[in-house]
């Protein structure tokens, strides 16, 4: 179980993965060794899966953000899996309930390069797309704990 230390210190690095433990120790007020122990805790417990960045894809020149619901699908799960996976523009793939069988968010640099993907895509099932406008975080449930 963690308590309200631990609580912090997944805050802290919810907002900032690649914060120093000597300044994570003073924002928590706990010594450096035990924030790390408390960390190292968290990781084998399975709390803390990774520490990750996010990419702003669009300053790479892919500018176009989409979500792509794939249904009926003509394969199986696990077929439709291993091709999907090999598709360097997908960036997320998500078993999803209710009609749809997946949802996947893929990037791309052109109208071209969408055509292509669902191009490939539709063969597998039912396809159907949207761009992203404007995407922003609502929030994070780390902070309402």
């Amino acid at each position: 179980m963690i308590d309200q230390t631990d609580l912090a210190i997944l805050k802290a690095l919810s907002n900032d993965s690649r914060i120093k433990i000597k300044a994570l120790s003073k924002e928590v007020a706990l010594s450096e060794p035990s924030v790390k122990t408390r960390i190292e805790k968290m990781i084998d417990n399975g709390i803390i899966t990774s520490f990750s960045i996010e990419i702003d894809y669009s300053k790479l020149g892919y500018t176009i953000p989409l979500y792509i619901q794939i249904s009926d699908l003509t394969i199986t799960n696990r077929h439709f899996l291993k091709i999907v996976e090999k598709l360097p523009e997908i960036t997320a793939i998500s078993s999803v309930t209710g009609e749809t069988n997946y949802l996947l968010k893929a990037q791309v640099q052109t109208v071209k390069d969408m055509e292509t993907l669902l191009s490939i895509l539709i063969q597998y099932g039912k396809v159907a797309t949207s761009i992203v406008l404007e995407e922003k975080n609502a929030g994070k449930l780390i902070d309402t704990l």
